[in-house]
């Protein structure tokens, strides 16, 4: 039961935009790789746990088409790392280790990678055509590599890039909502810094050797991104998040809080 928790804690631990067009050429490829330190604690029998986590994620993206008010790109999950430090127990995972993809607890959560996922952000709204990895389904908030992808470009009307220009963001999917607050704090001749502050609602389930896990949380994410004033593609992300819920394993309730910061850089290919 501890290492199922130690993993389903791990994996539960990794907003779009008003539009115009993207200024990036189609055929453009980008990767982004986003590391996630967190801190959850929750409590079973009556006894509390804390576990402390890092995990980084690989997306390599390709710009498949571009109009106006929506874009769609492709993307495979190239790669998750992720160490776990829970009750003295330490645990390393490395979607690059044959073994640990073969292994029965983390089969299903890695089957879909290196698989491309059509990515389509139309006027805010993500669709994805293509299965997620479960490893990713129900990470909170934080660089929603899932549900947020259409953050990944700043696709607003030139007379909206200035100081102080706000606009509010909403999105959901079948793992949860958010809404989000974003305002220009800053705009130089090449970055735009833009401060986000949502709230998010996440209701997922998944499966860990056999057995059923629900988790419900909700909480507050706080954003600062710099984006390419030229092309509009994010440069740099740094989020902090506050999250609290429950947890649901083998019928028996356990209360979770999660306090992470995530740190995301975008690259040209």
């Amino acid at each position: 039961m501890r290492k199922i928790l130690m993993v389903t804690m791990m994996l539960s631990g990794i907003i779009a935009v008003k539009a115009q067009q993207v200024k990036l050429p189609v055929g453009k490829k980008f990767q982004i790789v986003t590391e996630s330190k967190g801190n959850n604690i929750t409590s079973m029998m009556g006894q509390d746990m804390e576990m402390s986590n890092t995990t980084t994620i690989y997306l390599d993206h390709e710009l498949k088409s571009v109009g106006t008010n929506k874009f769609s790109m492709g993307m495979i999950i190239k790669r998750i790392t992720a160490n776990v430090a829970m009750m003295g127990q330490e645990q390393s995972i490395d979607s690059d280790d044959e073994a640990i993809r073969s292994n029965p607890a983390l089969a299903e959560a890695f089957k879909s990678l290196g698989k491309e996922i059509e990515i389509i952000v139309d006027a805010g709204k993500v669709t994805m055509q293509g299965e997620m990895l479960e490893a990713l389904k129900t990470i909170p908030g934080a660089t929603a590599e899932g549900d947020d992808l259409g953050r990944v470009f700043l696709l607003l009307k030139d007379d909206d890039i200035k100081e102080g220009y706000t606009w509010i963001s909403s999105n959901s999917s079948e793992t949860g909502t958010s809404e989000t607050n974003n305002v220009i704090e800053k705009v130089t001749d090449k970055e735009i810094q833009v401060l986000a502050s949502g709230t998010i609602k996440i209701s997922s389930t998944i499966t860990q050797n056999g057995m059923e896990i629900k988790q419900k949380t909700e909480g507050t994410v706080k954003s600062t991104r710099i984006y390419d004033r030229v092309t509009g593609l994010m440069i740099s992300e740094v989020s902090t998040s506050d999250i609290k819920g429950n947890m649901e394993v083998m019928g028996q309730q356990m209360p979770l809080t999660s306090k992470m910061q995530t740190k995301t850089i975008v690259k040209l290919l």
